[in-house]
């Protein structure tokens, strides 16, 4: 068994211009969130050490529905997100458990490879703020309707409650509710591809206040 440990964040090098992509149904990744994987297929077996050879990052592409994904050449939902393994296990029998952690938005713009894994060029993708105050507003707003969910025991531990009352910036703060509070794969894929920070937290904002307004119902 091989077990390489976690990695410091001023180690995470710039978003290189091409990264491996695993495809997986109905599956996003946010930044800022967390994914446990494993890893179990041949050719993910070769993402991965590819991935561990170079920048020790890769996406999680949101297969598209009811398409031939080893055929079809938009088989992913373009936007995805750059991921950093941040502690991998590789068992003897082959597979790995490993955690990947959300570093940026990044837009895949063409195919560089297809096989044994898929290897994709990507642009990141910036979050755009242009009214702080109303973002910062709607932000508190957010996390005062997470807090109303968990008083309504929806899943919520006390450390998350905390994380996201210390998050200062409102677009990481935005990434960190959809990872953990939005369940439905086309929602989130909706929130991945929202680069309007105000936007994001506006639909976070009515998907909070109609799932609260259910449970209460």
């Amino acid at each position: 068994m091989r077990n390489i440990g976690l990695m410091d964040d001023l180690e995470v090098a710039e978003i290189p211009d091409s990264l491996p992509v695993m495809i997986l149904s109905g599956v996003t990744l946010f930044p800022h969130g967390y994914m446990p994987l494993f890893i179990f297929e041949e050719r993910y077996r070769d993402m991965l050490r590819y991935a561990l050879e170079h920048q020790r990052m890769f996406c999680v592409g949101h297969a598209r529905p009811g398409i031939d994904h080893d055929e079809h050449p938009e088989l992913v939902y373009p936007f995805t997100t750059a991921g950093l393994v941040r502690a991998c296990v590789t068992h003897d029998d082959g597979t790995s458990h490993l955690m990947l952690s959300g570093l940026q938005r990044v837009e895949i713009t063409g195919w560089e490879q297809d096989g044994p894994f898929r290897i994709a060029s990507v642009n990141p993708r910036s979050s755009l703020i242009n009214n702080r105050d109303a973002v910062t507003e709607l932000a508190h707003a957010v996390v005062d309707l997470c807090s109303r969910l968990c008083d309504q025991n929806v899943p919520m531990t006390n450390q998350l409650r905390e994380h996201l009352r210390g998050i200062r910036d409102p677009a990481a703060l935005s990434d960190v509710v959809a990872q953990n509070f939005v369940n439905d794969p086309f929602d989130r894929q909706v929130l991945l591809e929202t680069i309007d920070v105000h936007e994001r937290l506006k639909f976070l904002a009515h998907h909070l206040s109609c799932q609260a307004a259910k449970d209460q119902g």
